[in-house]
C-alpha cells in the first residue's frame, strides 16, 4: 500500500480521494514508509514511554496534536485527548454552557480519569448532541 501511495503524486491523490492540502502530506509519509527512512510498524510494539512516542509522531511532517492523540489510541496509549473544532464545541455544551473554550478545557474536562482520559473521550456518549 505504501509503495503505491508513493508513486502516486500528490495531484492525482488530491483529486482521486479528495484529500486537498494533505495529499503532499500523505504521498511523502508514504515514500518514507516505502523506502524504509520510517518504520510505522515498529510503533505496534514499542516500549516509548507515551510522551516520547508522542514527540516521535508530531514529528512526522502533517501530524499535529490531534492526529497524534488519535494514533497514540490506535496503538494503546490513551493519554491525550484528540482536540478539534468538533470536540471545542461538544465540550463547551456539555460543561461550560456553551461558552467558547480552548484545549485547556477540554482536557481539563477528562483529567479525572488519567491515563485513560482519551479512551474515555472516545467512547464518550455523544450521540443526543446530533439531535440540537
Amino acid at each position: 500500500m505504501a509503495e503505491q501511495l508513493a508513486a502516486t503524486g500528490a495531484t492525482a491523490l488530491c483529486s482521486a480521494a479528495g484529500l486537498g492540502y494533505r495529499a503532499p502530506y500523505v504521498v511523502e509519509l508514504a515514500r518514507a514508509v516505502d523506502s524504509g527512512e520510517l518504520d510505522l510498524e515498529s510503533l505496534k510494539t514499542t516500549d516509548m514511554p507515551t510522551a516520547e512516542l508522542r514527540k516521535h509522531l508530531l514529528a512526522i511532517k502533517g501530524v499535529g496534536g490531534y492526529a497524534a492523540a488519535n494514533l497514540l489510541m490506535i496503538l494503546g496509549h490513551y493519554d491525550f485527548v484528540p482536540v478539534d473544532s468538533w470536540a471545542l464545541k461538544t465540550v463547551s455544551r456539555e460543561w461550560y454552557g456553551g461558552e467558547v473554550v480552548g484545549q485547556a478545557e477540554v482536557e481539563a474536562s477528562f483529567e479525572g480519569w488519567g491515563e485513560w482520559k482519551g479512551l474515555v473521550y472516545w467512547f464518550w456518549d455523544w450521540s443526543y448532541r446530533d439531535e440540537e
